[in-house]
């Protein structure tokens, strides 16, 4: 059994109310729209009476209607409102409903609660509730071919292999123990622009740090890019979650921070300057870089999500 939680499945924009959204997030098949209200929406992806995906049907001011035979379903309940070949004097049995979901936006992301568990007024905070961006954002979503467990963990042992800052190379060199804030565990390592040398295996300064936080629970992953005096250069909060077939679904946002620091490359400046975009969320992972990777910080990050109650982390003090 899954234990509740807040997800965030999709961007804002992603979802409209001119035609319905599927959205696959920790194994759940969703549907979601908007309402005449603007409201998010989400209903299981799967019509109660023919199992055809929803999300194949049309929005229909607030209800949803299935593209097979016509049923309509309300998007606050999930309860079918209408039925094509129904007399007028029959009534739709109050157990023709799709699952209805609760919904929040917050910060540019729709999360959903999925699992089973009370959806009540005392929930826990939003997964995107932290991310305030500054200026211009970036956003993407993907299906990368990795599953989820494997993509939270090389994101501790090899955030490389599944992202990459424009002139930054990253090393292989962890600045410290894998650090407990909160329900996320926290690693830093040091990256240099990659017109500079590398610098001695056993010297600790890098001019760069990447930051990566990974939940203990859920899907919600923040990526930093800093200077070695620990200035933020550019966050990257990713929505992931367990889609089909042992693959994960992605979709984020990212923004650069109004700083200017004197080892800037040029050519880094030069990109700003035009807007475009300052770093690459990757789809095709490769199997092969994964392979090679030193399992280290992720052992920690495994062990605490298979036994979220009898493992401890080294907290920060």
């Amino acid at each position: 059994m899954k234990a509740a939680a807040w997800w965030a499945v999709a961007l804002s924009e992603s979802v409209t109310a001119a035609k319905p959204f599927a959205a696959v997030c920790d194994g759940e098949e969703l549907v979601l729209f908007r309402d005449t209200a603007g409201q998010v929406r989400a209903l299981k992806d799967r019509c109660p009476h023919r199992r055809v995906p929803l999300s194949l049907g049309c929005v229909k001011g607030d209800k949803l209607q299935c593209g097979y035979h016509g049923w309509t379903f309300d998007g606050s309940t999930g309860q079918c409102t209408a039925i094509p070949n129904l007399r007028g004097e029959e009534q739709v049995p109050a157990h023709y409903a799709a699952q209805a979901h609760r919904v929040a936006e917050a910060n540019g992301f729709v999360h959903v609660w999925l699992g089973q568990g009370a959806s009540h007024d005392a929930l826990p905070a939003l997964p995107a509730a932290s991310y305030v961006p500054e200026g211009r954002e970036f956003t993407g979503t993907t299906i990368a071919n990795i599953a989820h467990a494997e993509y939270l963990a090389v994101m501790l042992d090899g955030p490389q292999c599944l992202l990459n800052f424009d002139f930054v190379r990253m090393t292989d060199f962890f600045l410290g123990d894998a650090q407990r804030q909160g329900d996320h565990l926290v690693l830093d390592r040091g990256a240099v622009w990659q017109s500079q040398l590398l610098p001695s295996q056993f010297v600790a300064d890098y001019p760069l740090i990447v930051r990566t936080t990974v939940p203990l629970a859920g899907g919600d992953v923040r990526v930093d890019l800093l200077t070695g005096a620990e200035l933020t250069l550019v966050s990257v909060h990713i929505a992931s979650g367990a889609n089909r077939r042992g693959t994960t679904s992605l979709c984020w946002r990212g923004f650069v921070h109004a700083r200017n620091v004197s080892a800037m490359p040029l050519r880094w400046r030069a990109k700003r300057a035009l807007g475009q975009r300052p770093f690459e969320v990757l789809s095709k992972i490769d199997g092969a870089a994964i392979a090679a990777l030193l399992v280290a910080p992720s052992r920690d990050l495994l062990a605490a999500r298979a036994h979220p109650k009898t493992v401890t982390i080294l907290a920060v003090a």
